[in-house]
């Protein structure tokens, strides 16, 4: 998320700006903040995340979806482009805003790595929807998940070099090596 906002702006007119416009924009609470680029392995690291989940997902009610489409999370006023984010609401194809998500992964960056794990998860938990908070490190083989737990409660698990992360949201399994294939980024 690049530091440049814009003034206050109503949701309404944060999303008839983000029609017209040529950048995406995140919307927290009356500002839009304009989003930059990632990098290649940012890229990659989604794209494998993806191929992964695309066959996994097609006999269940969930579908990923990549970081053009924008998740409102209205509880705290906010709209979010996540990296990858998996929904199991009915949607039409035409939707460029989905309400609700069971999975939201995040392609950490340094500049975003702290906001991602700080504020913007403080945001996605208000979420009742979403099930387990994914992060993933652009720069070595680190995946953490958060997931919530009977009563609430988020639990911890971290998965580094060759393991295999688990979404247990959707029994869903993918190895490191996989998940890292062709980003260039070694033990």
């Amino acid at each position: 998320m690049a530091l440049t906002q814009s003034d206050w702006i109503s949701p309404e007119q944060y999303l008839a700006g983000e029609e017209l416009s040529e950048e995406r924009h995140e919307y927290f609470d009356g500002l839009a903040y304009a989003m930059t680029g990632g990098t290649v392995s940012h890229n990659t690291l989604a794209i494998n995340l993806l191929v992964h989940l695309k066959p996994h997902l097609k006999a269940s009610p969930c579908r990923a979806f990549i970081n053009d489409m924008r998740l409102n999370v209205a509880a705290a006023n906010c709209y979010f482009y996540p990296d990858v984010v998996i929904s199991c609401e009915e949607v039409e194809a035409k939707t460029t805003t989905l309400n609700s998500a069971r999975v939201v992964v995040e392609v950490l960056s340094p500049s975003t790595g702290n906001y991602d794990l700080g504020k913007k998860f403080d945001i996605y938990r208000q979420l009742d929807s979403l099930q387990e908070y994914v992060l993933i490190d652009s720069e070595s083989k680190n995946v953490r998940v958060y997931r919530r737990a009977e009563h609430g409660d988020w639990v911890f698990h971290a998965y580094t070099r060759d393991e295999t992360l688990r979404l247990a949201s959707i029994d869903f399994s993918v190895s490191l090596t996989e998940l890292y294939d062709d980003t260039g980024i070694e033990e």
